[in-house]
């Protein structure tokens, strides 16, 4: 069994079936009763092999009921069911990471200004730390068991920092201050470093996890670097600015830059099928391009607001979840 987990209970899932052209037919599934208003905020999603229910596969995403009620939920993949939310109370939770080897959870707690982690498997809260002003990014130094935190600043784009945070002590080790706003960030485990984007200046900027320092920093021709994705040895960096920018990670050589219909945000790769799929919320659209050819393969509609998305691996099937229908649209690319 797989399972989806995203935080805040919504009402409806809708179903549909991505076939070139989106095409297929809808089914509603109850999520919770009563349903839920809200949006979803969710900017970490990923997955776990272990699962909260053993032996599933799960993926997180974060949302905002508009009733101050953040909590992460969990949907099964496979029955395209609601199962469960985390107990935990996580005031304003922006972010989640697993990482499956260790399997661990970790969330940013935006409203507390701290960072709480799990065990994926049975779900059991096993620390929390403060970190800076308005966490949201995450991403994991497996090999030193080092959490990066990502903080917006207070006010907010003032001061930004990343936090370091030693997990088996549950302390920050290291507060690095950033040249800007990060956003998506992500760990590249071949090159010990962490690669975050910064809104403005435009850059992706490298930590070098052993000193625990920046490094240097990637020019991104393209206003607002915001969501980020690591592949063979390339950032896919989708920008504001309307552009798919990808830059070799070593050079920062632009190697291509592909226009996009809007702002985007989530970005998600199915490496099987070589497909990089960007959310754009307005007017509501996923753009799927060939990751190894580096083109653009088509456009499927959603949803205005539908800005976050989600990738099964196993199920192969992509989650963009809808802020107007307060649920999920769960594609699939067949032919």
């Amino acid at each position: 069994m797989a399972t989806v987990v995203f935080y805040r209970p919504t009402s409806m899932l809708n179903h549909a079936v991505w076939q070139g052209p989106l095409a297929g037919t809808s089914v509603q599934i109850t999520l919770s009763d009563p349903p839920y208003e809200g949006t979803f905020l969710g900017l970490g999603i990923t997955y776990d092999a272990n699962g909260a229910t053993g032996g599933t596969l799960s993926l997180y995403i974060q949302s905002y009921s508009g009733l101050l009620d953040y909590s992460i939920s969990e949907l099964d993949c496979d029955a395209r069911t609601y199962l469960r939310a985390l107990p935990a109370e996580l005031p304003g939770v922006a972010g989640v990471l697993i990482d499956e080897e260790h399997d661990l959870l970790f969330s940013s707690d935006r409203g507390a200004a701290r960072v709480s982690v799990f065990r994926c498997s049975d779900e059991e809260l096993l620390g929390q730390t403060e970190v800076g002003p308005h966490p949201n990014g995450l991403a994991y130094d497996r090999r030193r068991r080092q959490l990066y935190s990502f903080n917006l600043g207070e006010p907010l784009g003032e001061s930004c920092t990343a936090s370091v945070v030693e997990l088996d002590s549950m302390a920050v080790i290291a507060e690095l201050p950033l040249p800007g706003r990060p956003r998506w960030a992500v760990y590249d485990p071949e090159r010990d470093v962490v690669y975050a984007n910064i809104r403005e200046p435009a850059q992706v900027v490298l930590i070098d996890c052993q000193a625990a320092v920046i490094m240097r920093a990637l020019h991104v021709p393209s206003a607002g670097p915001h969501g980020l994705w690591l592949d063979s040895g390339r950032l896919f960096c989708a920008a504001d600015g309307g552009s798919l920018v990808v830059l070799d990670r070593d050079s920062g050589e632009v190697l291509k830059r592909l226009p996009l219909p809007g702002v985007p945000d989530v970005v998600m790769h199915d490496p099987e099928l070589k497909r990089l799929y960007v959310a754009i919320g307005e007017p509501g659209l996923i753009c799927s391009f060939d990751s190894e050819r580096l083109e653009q393969i088509g456009t499927v509609e959603t949803e205005l607001g539908a800005h976050t998305t989600g990738w099964d691996p196993v199920g192969r099937a992509l989650y963009v979840f809808c802020p107007g229908s307060s649920g999920a649209a769960v594609y699939e690319e067949r032919g």
